[in-house]
């Protein structure tokens, strides 16, 4: 069976199917804009300048994200913001096409490589040997950084920072051991979670209730061909991830942090289902300076330039837990913390103080700022 991935590759490789579909999305999903409606959309932010000039010399290499819907861009592009950002601070920029065979080549041209990657494990792959590349060998700073490429989209190395510097996380379990597995769930609680190593808006995560279940899925895992996954090329191979189930929780706060500004939102699930993540079900108003504190924290010992948390919280521990951390995430608006109507994000003064600051901002544009203000 085809996934949806490559149905779209096939439609978008027959002129008058892709004409067809960009008319349909518009008209059902409403996620596309006009190139001729773009800066109208992005103005609805504040500019974000930065403090301090840089060299006039740095030139930036800009990769582009999304598909080319002929006309339209995604809503949620990053590349039309970080372009903004660009222009309105006088820096130099071109678009990069990093997938093409010169890639190292036109490389050169560049100080700066910024890239929003998508979250299928195909482009994670080509992203993370190439940020190595520009980074580690050719010395070309970029964003994100190979640190940051690593973690991103990859649940098992997340679950490695988290272990490392005792974050807490959702108990979670992982190994590439068969016999391991099998042994967990002798003595494990149910029901559990099992996940994909990437995977994001809660695909790949299922639910499983007993140890019966867990076994089918370490044998399908740990088997020649591996589990199959909603990514038609590639299986569930060599390792599970498991985490417990928190019963209690009913909803999950979504927490971003680019330097001192915090923003966020809570997010619920559908009824009978689990899973906050995906459903679109978004509620913005203040924050708990604890799980403020903690989202900052986890940026702070991951020394990433922007990084969201997903937290969620048991009434029975009293304590939140986090369920995973992302270098990128979906962003529709430039108000992601909005309190009694009014958009804006906090700013941390001390530890567990912050204070609201109004405005609307693209969380892309304050990355780059901070990008920047980092490199100097």
């Amino acid at each position: 069976m085809l996934s949806r991935t490559q149905i779209k590759d096939i439609v978008f490789s027959i002129p008058f199917l892709k004409k067809y579909y960009i008319k349909r999305r518009i008209k059902t999903t409403n996620d596309l804009i006009p190139l001729d409606r773009l800066d109208e959309e992005l103005n609805k932010a504040e500019v974000v300048l930065l403090d301090n000039s840089i060299d006039k010399n740095i030139k930036v290499g800009l990769v582009k994200d999304g598909d080319d819907y002929e006309g339209y861009v995604k809503e949620r592009s990053y590349y039309p913001k970080y372009e903004r950002f660009l222009k309105n601070n006088n820096i130099q920029y071109e678009y990069y096409d990093i997938y093409k065979s010169d890639w190292q080549e036109q490389a050169k041209n560049y100080d700066v490589v910024i890239w929003h990657t998508s979250s299928d494990v195909s482009t994670q792959d080509i992203a993370t040997n190439k940020i190595y590349v520009l980074e580690k060998l050719l010395g070309i700073k970029c964003l994100p950084n190979f640190h940051e490429i690593w973690t991103y989209e990859d649940k098992i190395n997340a679950h490695y920072l988290y272990q490392r510097y005792d974050l807490p996380e959702i108990p979670t379990f992982v190994t590439h051991s068969k016999e391991d597995a099998l042994a967990y769930i002798e003595h494990c609680k149910f029901p559990l979670i099992s996940k994909l190593a990437t995977g994001s808006s809660s695909y790949g995560v299922d639910k499983i209730n007993n140890k019966e279940e867990a076994e089918k899925v370490i044998k399908q895992s740990f088997s020649h061909k591996g589990r199959k996954t909603y990514f038609a090329y590639q299986n569930q191979k060599d390792y599970v991830l498991f985490q417990g189930f928190i019963d209690d929780a009913t909803f999950d706060l979504r927490i971003m942090v680019v330097g001192d500004k915090l923003l966020g939102y809570y997010r619920y699930p559908n009824k009978g289902d689990f899973k906050a993540s995906g459903a679109g079900n978004v509620e913005k108003k203040a924050i708990p300076a604890e799980a403020l504190e903690l989202a900052y924290k986890v940026k702070e010992l991951y020394d990433a330039t922007f990084l969201a948390t997903d937290l969620l919280y048991s009434e029975k521990d009293k304590q939140y837990y986090i369920i995973e951390s992302s270098v990128f995430i979906g962003v529709d608006t430039p108000e992601q913390l909005v309190i009694d109507g009014v958009a804006g994000y906090y700013k941390r003064v001390a530890e567990n103080s912050y204070e609201f600051h109004e405005g609307k901002f693209w969380v892309q544009e304050l990355t780059l700022k901070e990008f920047f203000d980092r490199s100097q």
